[in-house]
């Protein structure tokens, strides 16, 4: 027995002599890594939503290590940039991932009006980030896509929640104090909530002042949750973060539809979703469809063709504003599978509305990046 003990010993000695033990077990572990060019300043990276580090040009490397199969997400926070992100975002195999490709180039509001650059972030909510902290077990995701102009800013997007009662919340968009993106400040977009009370949505039509697109590049504006138990806030979120998302904003049409209908209903739709996960940070489409009958995200075979519905708009609201706009969206809960963020590269998914008069469609999307 004491012999056995000793060659069982040697062993586990030799597994952490290679770096075969970890805090996972026996599994064997990766860091996420790569290069980033660009930077005015300084950014910060996050790897899927966490573990910040501060870079300037160079390579960098994450110190958290993940297994096999685990998905990962790197995404940048800069205030003086616009950075885009290759290889970001996916699930790690049997080694080091090293080839993330952070790309970062000067943005300031005055370029993105004379370039009418669409501007996307996304936010991930917490109580650690109220002022004072709130100790709950609730988060969420969402972000917001601006599209500008000369003198406005047309704005779109929403938040989606976890572990908050519905329909118990208030959820809005605010403008925290200039050069404090960590302070309290006031209402600047109230948000609806959708009809499962845990999704809330910019309502349809929303401009904003372009003197606010200065604070939103700076990290300034941010989304904030209040419920019974904490009327000031339990969850809040910086829209900030920029990169490892798929979004699309689409106009909805008869012309769109396989074959065209007769229709005059117009519509938009939104989708922000995790390019890791598929997790769908927001999704909806408002509509004037009379009478819709069904709606969800549909993937095709190719372009302009038709195909099966993949993303089900379960919840159907109508007049949800003075203007007579629906609002449909998914459960809070939904995704994109790993083959639906494929079609979305590819330009294969597309929103859709249906009608008791046109069942296969009375209006139509395609989804593509802008």
């Amino acid at each position: 027995m004491t012999k056995t003990r000793g060659v069982l010993a040697g062993v586990v000695a030799a597994a952490i002599a290679l770096g075969l033990v970890s805090c996972h077990g026996t599994d064997a572990t990766y860091t996420i890594g790569g290069d980033i060019e660009g930077v005015t300043g300084t950014a910060v990276l996050k790897l899927n939503g966490g573990n910040d580090i501060a870079v300037g040009n160079g390579s960098f490397k994450f110190d958290k290590k993940l297994l096999t199969d685990e998905t990962f997400n790197v995404q940048a926070v800069d205030v003086d940039d616009l950075c885009t992100i290759a290889n970001g975002a996916g699930i790690v195999g049997q080694s080091n991932v090293t080839n993330v490709a952070v790309s970062c180039t000067p943005q300031t509001a005055q370029s993105v009006i004379q370039s009418l650059q669409t501007v996307i972030r996304s936010a991930s909510l917490s109580g650690a980030q109220e002022n004072p902290a709130v100790s709950t077990g609730a988060s969420g995701a969402g972000g917001i896509m601006v599209i500008p102009s000369a003198t406005q800013l047309a704005l779109t997007g929403g938040v989606t929640l976890v572990g908050i009662a519905p329909f118990s919340a208030q959820v809005n968009m605010h403008l925290a104090p200039s050069g404090n993106p960590t302070g309290n400040g006031a209402i600047i977009v109230p948000l609806i909530l959708a009809g499962d009370g845990l999704t809330a949505v910019v309502p349809p039509a929303t401009t904003l002042n372009t003197a606010l697109l200065a604070p939103l590049l700076r990290g300034e504006l941010y989304f904030n949750v209040a419920t019974p138990a904490n009327q000031n806030g339990e969850i809040r979120g910086a829209i900030e973060l920029q990169g490892g998302v798929a979004a699309s904003l689409a106009f909805l049409d008869k012309s769109q539809v396989v074959p065209p209908t007769a229709s005059t209903a117009m519509g938009a739709g939104t989708l922000l979703a995790d390019l890791a996960t598929g997790k769908i940070l927001i999704s909806y489409i408002t509509h004037n469809v009379a009478s819709a009958s069904a709606a969800a995200i549909h993937t095709s075979a190719s372009q302009n063709a038709t195909g099966p519905s993949v993303v089900p708009f379960s919840n159907l609201q109508t007049n949800i504003d003075t203007a007579g706009n629906s609002l449909a969206n998914p459960l809070s809960t939904a995704r994109l599978s790993a083959q639906n963020l494929a079609d979305f590269t590819a330009k294969l998914l597309y929103f859709e509305v249906d009608s008791a008069a046109n069942p296969n469609g009375e209006i139509r999307g395609n989804i593509s990046s802008p």
